[in-house]
């Protein structure tokens, strides 16, 4: 989507962004714990980027976004961790095979219809021409018994905290790997939010880290 001062994202093939961008950050430096897992009631900060819940400025409604959401615009592009309980947690996922990320929902940490069913943000050390994740919803449903998943939306940031355009994503079960690339504006953060019924985790955050000179 067009944002107004011109810039576009598109969806881009993960491995590929992935080879050029050379930094990832997974979660596999907590502690491998079953679900719920290890509760992150604070800002999660990583060698190039820090993941929370929301930018300065944005109050997040606890109804799920709507075809029409359009994230408020922060007061600038500085990472705040949700109430206490509703923030994240990183827990051993079956589907991935490794530790996860979960956002909770408003349901909280202790419920299990609190767990991935919340927003992450996350803001960039450096602006970027790509982004990537890789995103588990719902498990597999031979039988049909659960509500088909959701949609997920994707809203980016210039640095300045210029919200620029969404990406909606229709979600499917198991394992799907997300990459976008900009035209134009560059991304300063990116806000992950969805309406799919059995929650979301994410890993493996695909992004440019600045280069060492030595």
């Amino acid at each position: 989507m067009a944002g107004a001062a011109g810039a576009q994202v598109v969806e881009a093939d993960y491995d590929t962004v992935a080879a050029e961008l050379g930094g990832v950050f997974d979660f596999e430096a907590f502690e491998v714990l079953p679900e719920p897992g290890a509760r992150i009631d604070g800002v999660i900060l990583g060698p190039g980027l820090s993941i929370g819940e929301r930018f300065q400025g944005q109050r997040l409604h606890d109804d799920p976004p709507r075809e029409s959401a359009r994230p408020l615009e922060p007061e600038a592009l500085v990472v705040l961790p949700g109430a206490a309980g509703q923030n994240h947690a990183v827990a051993h996922h079956a589907g991935f095979g490794s530790n996860a990320l979960f956002p909770i929902g408003p349901a909280g940490f202790e419920r299990i219809e609190g767990r991935g069913e919340g927003v992450t943000s996350i803001r960039f050390g450096i602006p970027q021409a790509a982004v990537g994740f890789r995103l588990h919803a719902d498990y597999a449903d031979p039988l049909g018994v659960r509500p088909p998943p959701g949609v997920l939306r994707v809203h980016f940031f210039d640095p300045g905290g210029g919200f620029f355009g969404t990406q909606v994503v229709e979600l499917r079960h198991g394992v799907m790997s997300l990459a976008f690339r900009s035209l134009g504006a560059r991304i300063g953060g990116i806000q992950i939010e969805h309406d799919d019924p059995g929650g979301i985790a994410l890993d493996d955050l695909l992004f440019a880290i600045p280069q060492v000179v030595g």
